[in-house]
């Protein structure tokens, strides 16, 4: 014991103008050492960061040299919020425990805090060179990078792991989620069809691994790979929820919207949270036209959630589409009560009111006056005002206003029939025929294979 308390204070880790010289002999010293040590840890377990940094910081200054008390400060600085100062004593506990990956796994950790790319990636360079067949800590680490969306680096560390020849099923997986994230869609195949051909593994990771198969085959255009490996993974885990919502959106990209909600139904009958599938089922069901099979389970989720603001802008269009503007009117409205910084709700309110009979002009120009304040560069605004001021036959102001959308929006053909139609109304036959003519170049360039 005393030969351990005298190399603890062997020589200085943090700096002598921070510390107090201390008086106590070896033995005083590791006793009082221990002391601070358990009242650090029990602060630190009870919340109190600031307090726990400054008990091991007392540690540190009596045992230069621990690599406990350094790595303790570390993570109290850190969890505190201080990350220089985490930062400063995770590379001094990494510098006394060159044989240990934990103060470097925690060096990446502070770096992604600090957004500190540059830092960061000197850490992993240190720790690919330090630790090449430590599959636990580069794995780990790439999750940690992927959760922060650093793709690249995540993947990096994925194939560091790979390497070492250690890494286990689930980690092979996650590598073939990245590759799949970064468009390395045939090596992500690779990967997880290397997974879900072997016997004897979990019905869940093999379902994942069939997964990513169908979503990578999909991306390269392959649609019947792409869909039976998605049959594949409900086949293999049927009450995982996401291979459902996977094959749906497959689907749905298709415009295959009644097998989209046929899949969504099947998965929210064996889910043990049916509440997910409500919204894609209700946004399927408007798009495959059954209209009111989509406006009940879309009624369904706002009386659960009325915050779901995607819900009723959906069900206002299935209004719209089933004849019904005043019902549509109705669902928007009761987004701008619920949601009234909701992106768009006065373009949506205002195309709504243009659709009723009789239309209050007055009202739908208000909206969006309101619109322009918040997306002062959207097109549908200007289209929208040149619609209701042609209507009310203010011409001029509609064709300022329509030749606004086509500078915002220059291949659009609704604009430009609405805006020679105006020109039709003025009398000015020129420009209408130079507009329409501007009309049909694009309806040709659009067909155009």
């Amino acid at each position: 014991m005393k030969s351990f308390a005298l190399f603890l204070v062997a020589a200085c880790g943090i700096a002598g103008a921070e510390c107090t010289p201390s008086r106590l002999d070896s033995q005083q010293t590791l006793a009082k050492f221990q002391e601070l040590d358990r009242q650090a840890q029990t602060a630190f377990d009870s919340g109190r960061f600031a307090e726990s940094a400054q008990l091991y910081r007392q540690a540190a200054c009596l045992v230069p040299k621990s690599a406990r008390a350094l790595f303790g400060l570390g993570g109290a600085e850190a969890a505190a919020s201080n990350f220089p100062a985490a930062r400063s004593a995770f590379e001094k506990a990494s510098a006394l425990l060159p044989e240990n990956s934990m103060p470097l796994a925690m060096l990446v950790r502070v770096n992604v805090a600090m957004h500190d790319l540059s830092k960061l990636k000197e850490t992993l360079r240190s720790a690919a060179a330090r630790f090449p067949r430590d599959a636990e800590l580069h794995s780990g680490v790439a999750r940690f990078l992927a959760e922060n969306q650093l793709l690249d680096l995540a993947l990096a560390e994925s194939l560091r792991a790979e390497q070492t020849g250690a890494i286990d099923n689930t980690s092979v997986v996650a590598l073939a989620v990245l590759e799949n994230t970064v468009g390395a869609y045939h090596d992500a195949i690779d990967h997880a069809k290397a997974i879900e051909k072997q016997t004897g593994l979990d019905a869940q990771v093999k379902a994942s691994a069939a997964g990513i198969a169908g979503l990578s085959y999909a991306s390269l255009g392959h649609k019947d790979e792409a869909e039976r490996y998605l049959k594949m993974a409900i086949d293999l885990a049927p009450a995982q929820d996401n291979s459902y919502l996977a094959l749906a959106y497959f689907y749905e990209k298709g415009q295959r919207f009644n097998d989209a909600a046929a899949i969504l139904k099947q998965g929210r009958e064996r889910s043990a949270n049916p509440d997910n599938f409500i919204l894609p089922l209700g946004n399927n069901l408007v798009w495959a036209e059954q209209f009111q099979a989509g406006v009940d389970v879309l009624n369904e989720l706002i009386a659960k959630k009325p915050e779901a603001a995607e819900a009723y802008i959906r069900l206002a269009e299935a209004y719209r589409k089933m004849g019904h503007p005043e019902l549509e009117s109705q669902a928007l409205g009761k987004l701008a009560r619920v949601k009234p910084d909701y992106p768009m709700i006065h373009v949506l309110a205002a195309q709504a009111m243009l659709t009723m009979d009789p239309v209050d002009y007055p009202k739908v120009l208000t909206e969006l006056a309101v619109a322009e304040k918040t997306a002062p560069n959207d097109p549908d605004v200007f289209y929208l005002r040149g619609k209701a001021l042609a209507a009310t036959k203010r011409f001029r102001e509609a064709v300022v206003a329509l030749k606004r959308a086509t500078e915002l929006r220059p291949t659009d053909p609704n604009t430009y029939y609405q805006l020679g139609l105006t020109y039709q109304k003025m009398g000015e036959t020129a420009a209408a025929h130079e507009t329409l003519e501007r009309l049909r170049y694009i309806r040709q360039i659009s067909a155009a294979p």
